[in-house]
């Protein structure tokens, strides 16, 4: 029971603070609003304050409380308007896109290594020309392709280089990098390949803050090169992965594996890590000290007590796994978690555990508000918030049986208690993560309940203990290698096998289509629902009930946006390649084209599958591959492997190179069979009034163009690449691939290849692809280009685009408007487009059109937060009613 002098204390805590941080945080959501529905944001605030004018007449809230809530929601607010503005303002900024600039300034974090590159912040000081070097400000994301030398936080450094704005892919739904970077802090990127690049500038009055953080960067880089000598693939990748953060030497087959169990989590240094050294010292300290003859402890007591030593001596291991590991954003985040739970426990308030979690929230968000977007942020807090719950509902428990005298009576009742409280955690952070991580990347992770409490006490017991030792030993006496070497290897290969055959349990990696954000809202409200009651009722069963409806929902993932009278077309931002997906009647689904794989970027399993899940597809009725080059075929050997496929098709091109051996391998081992195609109107497939075949006017049947093209230049493969018609009743669609003035030039005297509606222009937009008298002859309507932002080759090319321009078609580009789809009624002409870009909520002014321009802003966040299209546009309401049948209000309404 509580003394009444803690009583107070703990209603201070649990009653005042809680809602404190809460209302900041709801000032930061209103405060990140506040430029695109200043309406809104305003209206909020003043149904907040009569909210709480409301509760105070009540007597359920005294004005002074009522007062600190809406001054801590006006502070949030406040806040993230300062350091948006902050951001907006960096001198950096004006020098995007001027050319060639000479950049000095000191790496501002630890540098991220990469088997072939180097990875920096760089906060910018001066910046010019020449010689004419101006004072500035901002953050720079520099990358070092092939560096001849090693680079450490706190260098000075200079380099010339043409600066960037942040840029991704954008997609519907999709991850943007672009928008990542810029939440982080970051102005500008830049790009430099080869040696010399990068000079180090010598700096005689450097910091003291500067020479500890290079010297930790040293420490890193000294391990990182131990590693390299001493352990082989995967172990080199968990090692670098799990002891000193270095992601990028995971293999992508070790990540899936990973990723497919719900496991992934534990192969980067986390919130779990550090949780799991700190639970490690902490009791290790303690268990040992009590084993201490009764006379030391009778010393000890005096001056310490067991508890407080074992924080003492718990802190600082933790804090040299958090400054080994890089202070990453979301290291620093977990370890101030930590910190702030174990100044709970010095000073005996353990039990406000949730309270800490607030004021490390704050803390978080204090230095950059933006994070609260972030999807680690989201994961970590909604994660450890869910162990403090169980935690705090194991100590009720406990308080409950120490009341009525019900201890535990043998070691082998202990250790089954202890296995019940682990998988009720495990349980609470799943089932708290679970909307998370299938908004985030389309998965359910099961399995996570029952291979968590194998791998992370694996991870936590044996290899991280491991590995900070060894760190510690190259440390201190400046081995070239890591000790014990072996034990490394025999450990990780025990985890991958563990893990392996986790991922082979059917159904282990179960997809999904990205949740609607007011379906999260509806969860999330759900579960605070059955948590607030204390005990079983008619509500709190109907919560319960309605949570499973919303899971079976989500495992479901039914496909529900095409009907039979609608045909889309989509093609896909990939950045500098090729990716369309077709949808036609029957559920037909053609992809053409799998865009590029880069060494940690592969477009299939970034762009591709999310994408097909969101539209509820699981199967590819026809994959096409236009021709073998690596921006088109790059991405389809993880399509292959990840989707059930009926038919493949190329035009029959071999090559050596290693991206299209890769793309063989595949085919063999998911059991397809090649087909070729050949040109002359060759009918790919029928559903309903679509008729999809290929015209490519070089590919001839009985006609095989390896020979010719297999070892010939790009061009020749260009030429070759298949072209495809799609005639959907009064809608048609002409996707010409790589296609040269070569083809174009026999294409053009095909009949019937002009009148189609929608053209895909063909190789990117590239100036080999003009060719004038096509263009002059075509009847479109719409033209599509797909290419990166700021390739190297100048796609698309400006006098293409006027081309088209002159000829009065509209024209769309991947790389300025995003993915665009085409969606076409078959009973009627009705044909509609949409880009991703259009997607994105515009600034308001204020001015006489602001209530028009909000309520165009809301169109764009319901279809952002609710991921559907209008219903006119995508969805027949009687396929719906059809499919779907009472699940049809749950899915639109709720």
């Amino acid at each position: 029971m509580l003394s009444s002098r803690v009583l107070p204390e703990c209603v201070l805590l649990d009653v005042v603070i809680l809602p404190l941080i809460v209302a900041f945080l709801l000032g930061l959501l209103l405060g990140s609003y506040l430029l695109y529905l200043p309406l809104f944001t305003f209206s909020s605030l003043v149904a907040l304050g009569l909210v709480l004018v409301w509760l105070e007449r009540l007597g359920r809230m005294t004005i002074r409380k009522s007062g600190l809530v809406f001054a801590c929601t006006v502070t949030g607010m406040v806040w993230w308007v300062v350091m948006a503005s902050a951001h907006g303002n960096a001198d950096l900024l004006q020098w995007v896109d001027v050319g060639s600039l000479e950049i000095v300034g000191e790496v501002a974090d630890p540098v991220r290594r990469t088997p072939d590159r180097l990875v920096m912040m760089i906060d910018v000081n001066q910046i010019g020309q020449g010689n004419d070097l101006r004072a500035t400000t901002g953050l720079l994301r520099l990358t070092w392709r092939e560096p001849d030398h090693s680079i450490h936080q706190g260098d000075h450094i200079e380099v010339v280089t043409r600066l960037r704005k942040p840029y991704g892919t954008r997609n519907p739904g999709g991850f943007h990098f672009g928008e990542y970077l810029q939440r982080k802090g970051v102005h500008a990127v830049a790009t430099v390949s080869g040696s010399g690049h990068v000079r180090v500038r010598q700096v005689t009055d450097a910091g003291i803050f500067s020479l500890f953080w290079q010297r930790i960067d040293q420490w890193r880089e000294e391990v990182h090169h131990a590693a390299v000598r001493t352990l082989p693939e995967p172990t080199l990748g968990l090692f670098l992965g799990m002891i000193i953060g270095e992601q990028s030497f995971i293999t992508p087959e070790v990540r899936d594996v990973f990723m497919a169990t719900g496991t992934v989590h534990i192969i980067s240094i986390s919130g779990s890590h550090l949780g799991l050294i700190a639970f490690l010292i902490f009791f290790f300290v303690k268990e040992a000290v009590l084993r201490l003859p009764m006379h030391w402890l009778e010393w000890l007591s005096l001056r310490l007590t067991v508890t407080r030593l074992a924080v003492l001596m718990t802190i600082p291991v933790v804090s040299f796994y958090t400054l080994l590991a890089g202070a990453e954003i979301a290291t620093v985040r977990s370890w101030v978690m930590i910190l702030l739970f174990l100044l709970a426990v010095w000073t005996g308030r353990e039990k406000h555990l949730i309270t800490a979690l607030g004021i490390a929230a704050i803390l978080a968000l204090v230095a950059n508000p933006e994070v609260i977007y972030d999807t680690s942020f989201q994961l970590s807090y909604s994660a450890v918030l869910a162990i403090a719950l169980v935690i705090q509902m194991n100590r009720r428990q406990a308080d409950i049986d120490q009341e009525v005298g019900e201890q535990s009576s043998g070691l082998v009742e202990r250790l089954w208690q202890r296995t019940k409280q682990a998988w009720w955690m495990t349980f609470a952070v799943t089932l708290a993560t679970l909307p998370l991580v299938a908004y985030y990347f389309n998965q359910i992770a099961w399995l996570g309940l029952i291979s968590n409490l194998v791998v992370v006490p694996f991870v936590g017991f044996l290899v991280i203990p491991l590995g900070l030792v060894s760190v510690v030993w190259v440390l201190m006496t400046g081995s070239k290698t890591l000790p014990l070497g072996f034990l490394h290897q025999a450990i990780a290969d025990s985890l991958v096998k563990i893990v392996s055959i986790f991922a082979h349990i059917p159904g282990a990696e179960w997809h999904v289509a990205s949740p609607s954000i007011l379906m999260i809202l509806l969860f999330y409200g759900l579960l605070i629902s059955i948590a607030l009651s204390t005990h079983m009722t008619t509500l709190q069963v109907s919560c319960g009930v309605s949570v499973f409806a919303i899971l079976c929902w989500w495992a479901w993932s039914p496909r529900v946006n095409i009907d039979q009278n609608t045909m889309r077309v989509t093609f896909l931002d990939v950045g500098q390649g090729d990716a369309t997906v077709i949808e036609l009647p029957d559920e037909i689904t053609i992809l053409i084209d799998g865009g590029p794989a880069y060494t940690r970027l592969n477009m299939g399993q970034a762009v591709i599958g999310p994408y097909l899940w969101d539209q509820g597809i699981r199967r590819i009725d026809h994959v096409i591959a236009t021709h073998p080059q690596w921006d088109h075929v790059g991405g389809l050997p993880w399509v292959l492997k990840s989707f059930d496929v009926g038919q493949y098709w190329s035009n029959g091109i071999a090559r050596e190179q290693a991206f299209y051996q890769r793309l063989q391998e595949r085919i063999q081992e998911v059991g397809l069979k090649e087909q070729v195609l050949k040109g002359n109107g060759q009918e790919i497939t029928r559903a309903g009034p679509c008729t999809f075949k290929a015209i490519s006017p070089l590919l001839k049947a009985g006609d095989t163009p390896e020979a010719q093209v297999s070892s010939a230049s790009g061009s020749a493969l260009n030429n070759y690449s298949i072209i495809t018609r799609l005639d959907c009743g009064q809608h048609s669609v002409l996707l010409t691939a790589d296609a040269e003035k070569g083809a174009l030039s026999k294409l053009n005297h095909l009949p019937d290849v002009h009148t189609a509606r929608v053209v895909k222009v063909p190789h990117h937009g590239a100036k080999s692809s003009l060719y004038r008298e096509w263009i002059d002859r075509l009847d479109a309507e719409v033209a599509v280009v797909s290419a990166g932002r700021h390739n190297r080759y100048g796609h698309p090319y400006p006098a293409v685009v006027n081309a088209y321009s002159e000829k009065g078609i509209p024209f769309y580009r991947t790389d300025q408007d995003g993915a665009v789809w085409i969606t076409a009624n078959l009973d009627s002409s009705e044909l509609t487009v949409h880009t991703a870009e259009e997607r994105r909520l515009q600034p308001i002014q204020i001015d006489g059109h602001i209530l028009e321009n909000e309520w165009k802003n809301w169109q764009r966040l319901w279809r952002m937060w609710a991921r559907i299209e209008l219903l006119s546009n995508v969805v027949s309401a009687e396929l719906l009613t059809r499919r779907l049948g009472p699940c049809l209000f749950l899915r639109f309404h709720l």
